[in-house]
């Protein structure tokens, strides 16, 4: 038996239609503008490509199995014998739920998400209305079938003539939860802290006109007074302190451990370095004509650094939520 998913609801329609606009458009801009700038038209239009690809495209019973279907890509089985329980959530967005390792609306919602009510989901939805929410041995899933109820009924004849038993699930209690510690954020404003003294502290010895862009070998190509020296060192490292706030904070009230929002703020405590090491090469290669590490190793390194620490995030959202 085959059942259509939903239809994109209102508000992943809008992040589908807007995300797609401003790639095109920045891609179209750094073709243009940039020097390789169809390396980075590549990667923006395969983020459309891709993310349409992986989304749901069809839910089947197979068997004793339910199965997710992608438009290409890995399908995700559900043993019917594993299932513990379920439930039909009328309205996702009133559960306290954060987005862990997923998509959070460009052609659907799918990925890892986590709840306060009924802990880390396999979210492979298109619409956020009358949620089916599956729990097995093996994990939680959720989908959106177009016609809620026939799927409903279905579902239930099938695992009953399985197993006898099939509880309807309830929500965790918010009680039974154990929340990160605030204190976690003192990493970031230490970040924050050191790198207003750096700034501060090394501007006044910078000429009045300094090199701020460089090309792909690390050759300046771009000037500007020196006071943008500020702005640029203080801007991205105040909005990644404040970003990771609120980001905790979101993450922290819909998981039942703390290992994920710790991990989020540490993913944020790299980014500001970085930028706090982008504003330290920058004083150095105007005093001093050289940068701090090779221009291609800087890159190689931070992409290598972020890589590993994304690789053990997704791990963490698969066993600790």
């Amino acid at each position: 038996m085959k059942f259509k998913p939903a239809k994109l609801d209102k508000l992943a329609t809008i992040v589908t239609v807007c995300v797609t606009v401003l790639l095109v458009g920045l891609s179209l801009f750094f073709i243009i503008e940039v020097p390789y700038g169809w390396l980075f038209a590549i990667l923006m239009m395969s983020i459309i490509l891709f993310s349409y690809l992986l989304s749901p495209a069809q839910y089947f019973f197979e068997g004793s199995t339910l199965v997710i279907q992608k438009v290409i890509g890995r399908k995700s089985i559900i043993s019917l014998e594993d299932v513990e329980g379920y439930t039909v959530i009328p309205d996702f967005t009133k559960l306290r739920v954060a987005r862990t390792f997923g998509n959070g609306g460009l052609f659907g919602y799918y990925g890892t998400f986590s709840t306060a009510e009924y802990g880390a989901i396999n979210c492979q939805l298109r619409n956020l209305k009358q949620v089916f929410i599956i729990k097995t041995t093996r994990g939680t899933f959720a989908i959106s079938p177009a016609d809620a109820t026939r799927f409903e009924e279905y579902f239930i004849n099938t695992v009953q003539g399985l197993k006898p038993e099939l509880t309807r699930l309830t929500p965790s209690t918010p009680s039974a939860m154990r929340h990160a510690s605030p204190l976690i954020l003192l990493l970031p404003a230490a970040i924050f802290i050191l790198t207003m003294v750096l700034i501060f502290s090394l501007y006044p010895q910078l000429p009045e006109r300094i090199a701020v862009h460089f090309d792909m070998q690390g050759n300046p190509n771009g000037w500007a007074s020196r006071s943008s020296f500020i702005a640029s060192g203080l801007i991205p490292v105040t909005v990644l302190f404040v970003v990771s706030i609120a980001v905790f904070f979101v993450i922290r009230r819909a998981t039942h451990k703390p290992t994920l929002p710790y991990m989020i703020v540490a993913l944020f405590a790299v980014f500001q370095l970085f930028t706090t090491y982008i504003s330290l090469d920058t004083y150095w290669i105007n005093k001093h004509d050289a940068h701090l590490i090779p221009f291609p190793y800087n890159i190689i390194g931070y992409v290598v650094i972020i890589v590993v620490l994304l690789l053990v995030y997704y791990r963490k959202t698969k066993t600790t939520v």
